[in-house]
């Protein structure tokens, strides 16, 4: 299991490029007459759309894909948080870690429903039961000027949302309050004057709705469930599909749900400003819905070649709207009909996904022309780059079509080298313009009928030029073994050879077996893992003590941890895990020096479960381990044998009683207050005295929330141990039961303990030895 912890570690530390992330390959670009019929509708409006939603997967993707597929409206998905605080179901990965996965995840949904997506990048805590609590981590008048900037940016027409200002999730209500406020803000010039006097215009959107999920009263109703004629799809199904990619989330249950349940939405009118949009323009909205009695900003030119249809469309129509277009968004509008009319495609890739400072690299150019040959000269390329990314001055060039209707170049461009890197992705998550293409390659294509624009954003992931990684860091030392070995991981990131010497200096109290050394890496992305063993000076105090690795001839430092913890760590006891998708407990037995094996499904035999003294149940190993509830009555039996099974939380609705040796119900009770005061119902219970007698401090300094998903009923047989309870509430005391099963005993606990493991939380440690040692 030890090789198992190092992989895990290994492959935690590598930086892949952020087009990487995704579980699944990225969503493929429309072209032929679906990207006709999709640009042809976009030409005839000019009317916005913007969902508001709190975390990943709260966006309303159904009726953004009727918006944008049915009627070409622009459409947003602006999203408050980057879902770091959530649960993972495919991975251990939390936090930031969790936030890169889910924001890619956001990016490949709105692929699907074709909005474009924003981040208002509000701090993602974990599960808030109030407004209030929300407000106080993300500022009140700070909430407000993020929301009211994306307003001001965007400036949607319709406003929607799923958040109302009184109850659900915390992060919901604020939200919502956030949302109705700003409605009206956003076009006051006197609000936050100084994003006036950026260049930004007030805005005032002309309706907001919420999202009724209760039935009944008057609103406006979206049926969704329509077929889109181009697709072969129902803009349903097209959701669902998005819906399908927060993975992390476990949407299996709601998209069945979804489609066979919710055929419609319902929106109930909440703030209509007087008059409508400003600038509402001259023509008719398209739809009604949402939109009725609106007035589009389009030309009538633009709506009459618009209604057109494909079959009726020639190049002369994209050629009269390019020519005849007097605003940016008449001049997208046009051009986007005129390239797909014309079957035009610009692609690029860069031959180093990851770049160093000062690094040159290469950007291939392809642009394609796959229609009727009607381009006529030259290609004109030239490089576009954001001004917060520094790159040497790259020339213009004219490149000719080919007799097959291509056209190919290559641009050199050299980073600058102080630009700031932006990777390890998750330590940059919050960093202005996170994952956003820093350079876009612009093409001109003169057709017949006027200069097509052709673009193809790049993005590059940009590295320090060596790297330095303390893997499953912090490192437990305790004061009985009093050594650890710190795992160190050298990488190098350029483009060549490079020798790194590597300087350390540890706390005092805490003695390395080396100081200094050096490593030779040949190649680019070569990794060297060195290993060094450090002891703590006898009688040292339980704390955190760091130590500093720094590369020689640059500003480069990580830091590391030696966490020093007073845990007496049981002797003579083997470990099985019925791991889910969290490699916590099993990290953790590793670091506590325990024997331990993970289970697999041939492993659940008497024989060989009655090897372990514990067997360990994973967070929602329920869910993802059919090979467990099949066997669940032989993991019964073993505990009715004399051994000693811990069942770490479950969710409510993967959970049956009947799995437990009596009858156990969970609810939806969670306690998100860190500080919310612990009460041992039985302090005298082995669980709270050995090996080691717990303290008030050791429930001081939780991250996130103390549990979730109690159990809300429970048979006699069981002895709840702990009470703890958000201020004002009075749920049953079940975070944590213990029972005897014949001769031995089964614990279920809903605390929050795997979050606690995974940061070596010293009173956790303690009483998970106690665990272990029932």
């Amino acid at each position: 299991m030890a090789i198992r912890g190092f992989l895990c570690a290994i492959l935690m530390s590598v930086t892949v490029p952020a087009w990487a992330i995704g579980l699944v390959k990225p969503v493929e670009p429309e072209l032929g007459r679906v990207a006709l019929h999709q640009a042809l509708l976009d030409v005839g409006t000019d009317l916005r759309l913007m969902c508001v939603a709190t975390h990943p997967d709260d966006e309303d993707g159904a009726t953004l894909t009727y918006f944008r597929k049915k009627y070409g409206y622009k459409t947003f998905a602006l999203i408050a948080t980057r879902g770091e605080g959530g649960q993972n179901e495919i991975g251990s990965e939390l936090y930031e870690e969790l936030g890169v996965i889910r924001t890619d995840e956001m990016g490949r949904a709105s692929a699907h429903t074709g909005a474009d997506l924003h981040f208002l990048d509000y701090a993602e805590y974990g599960f808030s039961k109030t407004a209030d609590e929300a407000f106080e981590v993300w500022g009140k008048e700070e909430t407000l000027r993020r929301m009211v900037r994306k307003i001001r940016e965007l400036r949607p027409d319709v406003i929607i949302t799923h958040h109302g200002e009184t109850g659900g999730h915390g992060h919901h209500q604020a939200v919502g309050r956030a949302l109705v406020q700003s409605f009206d803000l956003a076009a006051d010039p006197n609000i936050f004057p100084e994003q006036i006097a950026e260049g930004l215009e007030p805005w005032q959107a002309a309706r907001l709705y919420h999202r009724s999920f209760g039935g009944g009263g008057a609103g406006v109703i979206i049926p969704f469930a329509e077929l889109d004629p181009a697709r072969g799809l129902s803009y349903a199904q097209i959701a669902a599909n998005a819906l399908g990619e927060h993975a992390t989330q476990g949407m299996g249950f709601f998209i069945d749900r979804f489609l066979t349940s919710r055929s419609s939405a319902t929106y109930r009118l909440v703030k209509e400003a007087p008059g409508g949009s400003q600038d509402g323009g001259s023509i008719p909205a398209p739809s009604g819905e949402l939109f009725d009695g609106l007035m589009d900003r389009v030309t009538a030119e633009e709506r009459a070649v618009s209604e057109k249809g494909i079959d009726n469309l020639t190049k002369a129509d994209a050629g009269a709207l390019l020519n005849a277009a007097n605003d940016a968004g008449a001049k997208a509008r046009a051009n986007r009909l005129a390239k797909t009319l014309s079957e035009l495609r610009l692609t690029t890739k860069i031959n180093d996904t990851q770049v160093t400072p000062g690094q040159t690299f290469t950007i291939a150019a392809e642009a394609v022309d796959y229609g009727l040959r009607d381009v006529t000269g030259k290609v004109e390329l030239h490089l576009e780059s954001k001004d917060w990314f520094g790159i040497t001055k790259v020339e213009p060039v004219s490149v000719d079509w080919n007799s097959n209707g291509f056209a190919q170049t290559s641009l050199q461009v050299t980073v600058s080298s102080d630009v700031e890197p932006n990777v390890p992705q998750a330590e940059y998550l919050f960093a202005p313009n996170f994952l956003e293409p820093q350079m876009t390659v612009v093409a001109k294509a003169t057709t017949a009928n006027g200069v097509v624009e052709l673009r193809s954003d790049v993005l590059v992931d940009v590295a320090p030029a060596k790297t330095v990684d303390f893997l499953n860091a912090p490192y437990l030392i305790t004061p009985e073994d009093n050594d650890a070995t710190l795992s160190l991981l050298v990488t190098n990131n350029t483009n060549a050879a490079a020798e790194v010497t590597l300087n350390l200096k540890s706390a005092s109290g805490v003695s390395l077996s080396k100081d200094s050394f050096t490593v030779s890496l040949s190649n680019e992305d070569e990794q060297k893992l060195v290993t060094v063993p450090a002891s703590i000076t006898s009688g040292i105090k339980p704390g955190d003590y760091t130590v500093t690795a720094s590369i020689a001839g640059s500003d480069y430092r990580k830091e590391g941890i030696a966490r020093v913890v007073d845990v007496v760590i049981p002797e003579g006891k083997k470990v099985g895990v019925v791991y889910s998708y969290d490699d916590t407990f099993i990290d953790t037995l590793e670091r506590m020096g325990i024997d331990h094996e993970a289970l697999e499904v041939d492993d659940f035999t008497a024989r060989k479960l009655d090897e372990f003294t514990t067997i360990i149940v994973d967070i929602r190993a329920y869910l993802v381990r059919p090979d467990l509830v099949a066997n669940n009555q032989t993991m019964l039996d073993y505990v009715k044998r004399g051994g000693t099974m811990l069942v770490m939380y479950q969710k409510t609705f993967e959970w049956k009683p009947d799995f437990a040796p009596y009858p156990l119900s969970l609810s939806r009770n969670r306690v998100t207050v860190e500080e919310a005061p612990i009460t041992l119902l039985e302090p005298a219970h082995p669980l709270f005295t050995s090996p080691n007698k717990m303290g008030d401090a050791d429930w001081d300094g939780w991250r996130q929330e103390r549990g979730l998903y109690f159990p809300s009923r429970w048979d006699d047989a069981y002895t709840p141990l702990i009470d703890v309870r958000d201020p004002g509430e009075n749920p049953p005391p079940g975070s944590l039961l213990v029972a005897d099963h014949g001769d031995g005993t089964y614990v279920y606990t809903a605390l929050g303990w795997y979050r606690q493991l995974r940061e070596l939380h010293p009173g956790t440690v303690r009483i998970f030895a106690n665990m272990l040692a029932l």
